[in-house]
């Protein structure tokens, strides 16, 4: 059973819980005080909170009722965005219509990623959120976030991490930002303990520990999930690792799309424009040091008799 608010993630009380009127379409439960909040946006939410999810109520809230018209997702209906036209002049002077969608905003992207994750923040840390848009690279995807304290100064704010660092981020109520980051390829470990009503998170660098509170009791764990894979290696190791994975992936499409002809036990032929890209990466991997030299010769030996 929910035992903590699915928007604030502060822990119900039996008055939240008593009627069973703060239940969610997907099993969520809001405290009163953030169905006060929603319902204050949206009318409709006194007599309908059932169909809508947690997605939809916290996109609500974040847009501050911007959200009011959203659509109830059904397997029936789907919303259509018909985008304005734009007047395109061609130098013949004719005139024509061409629609353009409107792009989703960094910020859309970011939020969209956060989602994903299934993390749990409340409305408390909307501006660290935003502020995310001036944190991250644009190529840079949020894989964790969590809320919390920062142990060492107490300050109190969201700890994110990306395939190559993780940061801490409190905005300060008259301005201001701290921040303070730990590049993954620095970081030894990360240690994750879990509390009656909280968890605790502690990222590991040369000469010192970062240690974070986290408010949801399951939340050091979930960053911990996420983030493990990316500890102690540099972003080459992480973007050769991503090119072993899509070498591989394109030999098991070939070998499907491809099969051996019937009664032949001879290996099955490739083109040798891919062969050649094949073995240029693996030059790569070679000069980098991931693959020794035996490794090496012995994969291009298996390319090689692929021509």
């Amino acid at each position: 059973m929910n035992t903590e608010c699915s928007l604030c993630g502060t822990p119900l009380t039996s008055m939240d819980t008593l009627l069973g009127e703060n239940k969610l379409s997907d099993g969520g439960i809001l405290c009163n005080k953030c169905l006060n909040k929603a319902t204050n946006i949206n009318k409709d939410l006194v007599s309908d909170l059932g169909n809508y999810n947690i997605v939809q109520i916290r996109n609500m809230v974040l847009n501050g009722g911007g959200e009011q018209e959203m659509a109830i997702e059904t397997e029936e209906f789907q919303t259509i965005q018909i985008a304005q036209p734009r007047i395109v002049e061609t130098p013949s002077q004719s005139i024509q219509f061409t629609y353009t969608p409107d792009a989703p905003s960094r910020l859309d992207e970011i939020k969209d990623q956060i989602v994903a994750t299934g993390a749990k923040l409340s409305l408390f840390v909307d501006s660290e959120v935003e502020e995310l848009v001036n944190v991250l690279d644009d190529n840079e995807k949020l894989i964790a976030i969590a809320e919390g304290k920062y142990l060492y100064n107490n300050l109190e704010g969201i700890v994110v991490s990306t395939e190559k660092r993780i940061i801490f981020i409190d905005k300060k109520f008259f301005g201001g930002v701290f921040e303070n980051e730990f590049p993954l390829h620095k970081v030894s470990s990360v240690q994750h303990d879990t509390h009656l009503m909280s968890s605790t998170l502690k990222v590991y660098t040369p000469g010192f520990t970062a240690e974070f509170k986290l408010y949801i009791k399951s939340a050091a764990k979930n960053f911990y999930d996420a983030v493990k894979d990316y500890i102690g290696r540099s972003e080459d190791q992480i973007r050769l690792q991503q090119m072993q994975a899509t070498i591989q992936q394109q030999q098991q499409q070939q070998a499907v799309q491809q099969p051996q002809p019937a009664h032949s036990n001879s290996e099955q032929k490739e083109a040798p424009a891919i062969i050649f890209d094949q073995l240029e990466k693996l030059g790569k991997l070679r000069e980098l040091g991931i693959l020794t030299e035996d490794e090496f010769a012995e994969q291009k030996k298996k390319l090689l008799a692929k021509l």
